[in-house]
């Protein structure tokens, strides 16, 4: 789940997917890729020890089992959540070995306990947003991809082009494919007028990558963050608990 524009409802899309998935019997795992750790917080889910976090074991500084720093949160959804040491993440990065595939590299010891990984990735174009891509390349029987949230306003067009450019990229000097699922409009409500109706039809209109869901703006998301649930168990006959259902439904045909 990636986007580097903040506020498009990347946490929320990422952690009620993951809800989707697993209400579907699938063992999902959700990724805190982020530095600032809403996931793990909206979860109300405590940060790993100091001593033993996701940066260090992507970094190196710490060699135990990754299966450690799991957290389970509800059947069938697991989350892999963060510490404030992820601020540091990046530098560390820039100075390490095939630092695109850290995360990758992380994910395949999980690959046998999950049948789907959501990695909600930071709001940036820097290294950990590359990992975030690379973790979800084309690779031989195995599916992966990217979702896109974006918001309904002016700036989100430039936006998604650098993230498409970025992409584009970096596939060419990784020697990588990395698909591009789909784009989500969130958080949005068409009472807002001309522009938020004009650029739904904008991305609806661009034919590549293509619209697979719409998430409105709704008071039971925030509701359920602040109740430390998804709104598929806070709320799971409200119309927005079934566009996730239904986005889920999407990826898993894709």
């Amino acid at each position: 789940m990636t986007n580097q524009k903040g506020g498009v409802g990347k946490t929320a899309n990422t952690i009620n997917l993951g809800a989707a998935f697993s209400e579907l019997g699938r063992r999902t795992l959700l990724v805190d890729w982020d530095p600032q750790g809403h996931l793990t917080e909206a979860l109300g889910i405590p940060e790993t020890p100091d001593d033993r976090t996701l940066k260090g074991w992507v970094l190196g500084e710490w060699t135990g089992d990754p299966h450690q720093l799991v957290v389970p949160y509800r059947e069938n959804l697991h989350v892999l959540p963060t510490n404030m040491d992820m601020f540091l993440l990046d530098k560390g990065l820039y100075m390490a070995n095939a630092r695109e595939m850290r995360l990758a590299k992380l994910l395949e010891r999980f690959e046998d306990d999950y049948d789907t990984c959501v990695i909600d990735a930071p709001p940036s174009l820097g290294i950990g947003t590359e990992c975030a891509l690379m973790a979800a390349r084309k690779r031989p029987g195995k599916r992966g991809g990217l979702l896109v949230p974006v918001e309904a306003e002016d700036s989100s067009i430039r936006a998604l082009r650098l993230l498409l450019r970025q992409v584009a990229i970096l596939c060419d000097a990784m020697d990588e494919d990395v698909d591009i699922l789909g784009l989500i409009p969130s958080r949005y409500d068409i009472r807002d007028g001309e522009i938020v109706s004009s650029m739904l039809e904008a991305f609806r209109g661009m034919g590549e990558p293509p619209v697979i869901a719409e998430i409105k703006k709704r008071t039971d998301v925030r509701k359920a963050w602040r109740e430390k649930k998804t709104v598929l168990e806070y709320a799971p006959k409200a119309d927005v608990s079934d566009w996730f259902r239904d986005l889920a439904k999407v990826v898993l045909d894709a």
